[in-house]
């Protein structure tokens, strides 16, 4: 202990340093739009390539479970186009969307700000404000991209917020997890004159350019009505087990540029 402490005083104008350099990278990053965009630039793919190492290591012990989800998601991928694109019309013309498929190589569900990191970036032609969503929900949203990896707000963020609606009636609300279960996220602003009941199912409102109508997101596990206000407060279990993903589908909207310019 006592050379543990000799280190320490030997080192301290070191120590200092570091302590003082460190505290003025986190103010800098927090209040300039411009260092702390670099800042997640260089964070986003140095820590990518860590977690990647990792990743890879961990989808070597689980190439079963992976080859098994990729055999459900495939069938499910078929029978779409069998059901929905068995006419003339040229298939291109009929998507808005464009998938690419990526895998999570790390995943926060701790916190009350989650986030996670997707092995493609900008050489994949991955951009800010594309949509993430598995074979099961919805999971989030691009926000920070280098070449090789990209960082999505997940759907467990509290500064998220989610067009959604009621799949019986199409009653629109917007999604918002309150921190507390990672399970269940919370509809908001839902009138009272809605019928809700205990199963209903909570799918995308398509009033956003990320998702489109219809993804299935959840079902209402709880409810009540916020006394004084007309509305509703309505828990929704998540169809997607978040802190379990691994396979990820990041959509691509083509005309949302010229939806953003007529906003």
């Amino acid at each position: 202990m006592q050379q543990i402490i000799n280190a320490l005083i030997r080192n301290k104008n070191f120590i200092l340093f570091i302590v003082l350099l460190c505290f003025s990278f986190f103010f800098l990053s927090n209040r300039s739009l411009y260092h702390q965009s670099k800042f997640d630039k260089f964070w986003i793919s140095n820590i990518g390539k860590i977690f990647n190492v990792s990743f890879t290591i961990n989808e070597y012990f689980n190439l079963k479970k992976i080859n098994n989800e990729l055999l459900i998601e495939n069938e499910k991928l078929k029978q779409v186009h069998l059901n929905r694109f068995d006419n003339n019309l040229d298939f291109q013309k009929k998507i808005a969307f464009k998938v690419y498929h990526g895998k999570v190589i790390k995943n926060s569900i701790k916190s009350s700000r989650n986030y996670l990191i997707i092995n493609k970036g900008k050489k994949d032609s991955i951009q800010t404000e594309m949509g993430v969503i598995s074979s099961s929900g919805i999971v989030g949203i691009i926000n920070s991209i280098s070449e090789n990896y990209s960082s999505a707000i997940s759907i467990l963020n509290k500064d998220l917020h989610i067009n959604a609606k009621f799949k019986k009636n199409n009653a629109f609300g917007s999604l918002n997890w309150n921190g507390v279960n990672p399970n269940k996220i919370q509809l908001n602003d839902i009138p009272v004159i809605n019928d809700v009941s205990i199963g209903d199912s909570i799918v995308t409102g398509g009033m956003s350019t990320y998702f489109p109508e219809g993804i299935m997101i959840g079902r209402v596990s709880d409810y009540n009505i916020i006394y004084g206000t007309g509305y509703y407060k309505i828990d929704v279990e998540l169809n997607n087990i978040v802190g379990n993903l691994i396979n990820v589908y990041v959509l691509k909207n083509k005309y949302q540029k010229e939806i953003n310019s007529l906003e």
